[in-house]
């Protein structure tokens, strides 16, 4: 990949290890059942991560789906279960990514889960946030698109001139990859039950 420049990473799966079953098991407990997987989510949780409703309301609608009493802090502790850790090779591994690509950052998330990642971060390693790792960091609840859609590459494409043949995205989830290729990037599918970004970076002699 000797042409690649640029490079879009995906942070959860990709930085941040992630749970879906744990996830699920927590929301059971509040009430909800299979509302979130790695391909597929109940529309309530799109809207979060798109920005069209506050987090209160989000937590008023857990609360009225759920016909139990819960706390903001229940329901919250339950919707970041799925946040593991970030190890800190792959840390390590933006900075050294950084010293040959412009690195961006393009995830699907929502406040409260993106608060949570920067508490793990900072609890882990002192860091506030991953803000100097990267030229610019996208979240889907800022932009307003989550991913899989085309506009949301394209916007990230347009904002910084980036060539299609010498910008990558890699992601742990096929249909963001389908998504990005659709927009024209080089993609790459991390398999997180194979390899992890260290791993799929050294196999592509990126750096």
């Amino acid at each position: 990949m000797e042409q690649i420049k640029n490079i879009i990473l995906d942070l959860g799966g990709v930085l941040i290890n992630l749970d879906f079953q744990k996830l699920n098991e927590s929301l059971k407990k509040l009430g909800l059942e299979n509302a979130f997987s790695k391909t597929e989510q109940i529309d309530l949780f799109d809207k979060l991560e798109e920005g069209e409703i506050s987090d209160e309301f989000f937590l008023t609608q857990i609360k009225n789906l759920t016909t139990q009493k819960h706390s903001n802090k229940e329901i919250i502790d339950a919707w970041n279960s799925i946040l593991l850790d970030i190890p800190i090779e792959r840390i390590e591994l933006l900075g050294r990514l950084g010293k040959k690509y412009r690195l961006f950052l393009f995830s699907n998330t929502n406040s409260i889960h993106i608060k949570e990642v920067y508490n793990i971060l900072d609890r882990s390693f002192g860091i506030k946030n991953l803000n100097s790792y990267f030229e610019k960091i996208y979240l889907s609840n800022e932009l307003g698109i989550r991913k899989p859609k085309v506009q949301g590459f394209k916007q990230i494409i347009t904002s910084h001139n980036l060539k299609l043949n010498e910008t990558l995205f890699i992601d742990d989830s096929p249909q963001h990859i389908s998504g990005a290729k659709e927009a024209g990037l080089q993609v790459q599918l991390l398999d997180t039950e194979k390899e992890d970004i260290n791993n799929l970076v050294k196999r592509l002699s990126l750096i």
